[in-house]
């Protein structure tokens, strides 16, 4: 990709959301003390809560706020993409994601940019040092597909699959190339996949992951099958990898 005319050095923090009326307006202040002078992104699927009319009136407030309403669910993973272009066209030099249900700390943001440097990716670990408050079938999934992505897909990473990550523009450029097939939650362990197989540097910090304590939880339990589905998957791509390779060498 051509770099834009101007590329400022500035932190673009993104949040998807649906029905988080009761979230939204929290999250905002939090972000704002943590990162006063970052530009922070809202991109709403329609929330029939009145999502978007929180946003508005964030927006009108903070100068510094902006926020998308598109039509309808159109998938997780589409609305980080759409995030990913966005900060990618507007010349960001880092982008930092996260859940807006408070699960992720906004004050834990700064230990994700202290680690970029020297890095292209920075994922918020629940595992070793951090922590995670899930318990019964979320936490089984959890620890369960974390666990198996690490063994079939390893990166030196303990954490795959959640949201709080950073990225710098070559990240950024690798993935809005490359183009992520799932627009599920399997498109965050995807992306991990695609940036450690094109050889970009993956590091991770500890986060403390609260489970949500205002609305509900959007992760169907057929979306955990689905990420299943795609772990394998990606698992085949790697030893089809690794096999031509060691076949094309050996010649």
């Amino acid at each position: 990709m051509n770099a834009p005319q101007q590329a400022p050095e500035s932190v673009l923090v993104f949040t998807a959301t649906y029905c988080e009326a009761g979230n939204i307006d929290e999250w905002h202040s939090r972000v704002r003390r943590v990162l006063p002078a970052a530009r922070l992104l809202v991109i709403d699927d329609s929330s029939p809560d009145g999502t978007a009319e929180h946003l508005a009136r964030i927006a009108a407030a903070d100068p510094e706020f902006e926020y998308i309403v598109r039509a309808g669910k159109l998938g997780l993973g589409s609305a980080h993409r759409r995030a990913m272009q966005h900060g990618w066209d507007a010349g960001y030099e880092t982008l930092v994601t996260m859940d807006a249900d408070l699960s992720h700390q906004p004050e834990q943001i700064p230990r994700l940019l202290a680690a970029l440097p020297g890095h292209d990716f920075v994922i918020g670990t629940r595992s070793g040092q951090g922590s995670c408050d899930y318990t019964g079938f979320r936490r089984l999934a959890f620890v369960g597909g974390n666990s198996m992505a690490r063994l079939l897909i390893p990166t030196g990473l303990t954490e795959f699959t959640t949201s709080m990550r950073a990225f710098n523009r070559s990240a950024l450029d690798l993935l809005l190339t490359t183009g992520e097939r799932d627009d599920g939650y399997a498109y965050f362990m995807e992306v991990v996949y695609r940036l450690n197989d094109a050889g970009l540097r993956l590091t991770e910090v500890p986060i403390d992951f609260a489970d949500r304590t205002r609305g509900t939880s959007k992760i169907p339990r057929a979306q955990i099958a689905m990420s299943a589905k795609v772990l394998l998957q990606l698992t085949g791509h790697r030893l089809a990898k690794k096999y031509l390779g060691a076949h094309t060498s050996g010649r």
